[in-house]
């Protein structure tokens, strides 16, 4: 249920627990928006490198219409790439409960944007790519570069 809500930085900690870093020009505007003499809050968690840009692509742009294509060839049915990531986050990414007082919890998938880069292709895009293998369908590794 992370979701960003502004500008982030990333900071090393020394040695002696000090931050190192640069105020990024987003994050300087944002500060300038709310306004000297506000309160922020700040939260502190290990970064993680969040997945690329090529990693997203090649899941909507090659992974998803392989499998669509397939899915047609043989079946004659129809899906979206929408229908297959919602399918492959609650059988690979699991789930999140949202509990509201009162009422029953909400579970829904969690979402493949708070992986890591590492996370994003060994819990998601591997397994996608092992279950067609085994079903007879080849999906290309990403070009490494």
């Amino acid at each position: 249920m992370s979701k960003k809500k502004g500008p982030e930085i990333v900071a090393t900690i020394t040695e002696d627990f000090h931050l190192v870093y640069a105020i990024p020009r987003l994050l300087e505007n944002r500060l300038r928006e709310i306004g000297a003499g506000k309160k922020v809050r700040v939260d502190v968690v290990a970064w993680k490198k969040p997945r690329t840009a090529p990693q997203n692509a090649y899941l909507w742009a090659v992974v998803y219409p392989t499998i669509i294509r397939f899915i047609k060839d043989t079946t004659g049915q129809e899906f979206s790439a929408e229908d297959l990531h919602e399918r492959y986050k609650r059988k690979y990414l699991g789930y999140e409960v949202c509990e509201i007082p009162g009422m029953e919890d909400i579970i829904r998938p969690r979402s493949s944007t708070d992986l890591d880069i590492v996370e994003f292709f060994d819990q998601l895009v591997e397994h996608i790519c092992r279950e067609w293998a085994e079903l007879g369908l080849f999906i290309p590794l990403p070009n490494k570069k």
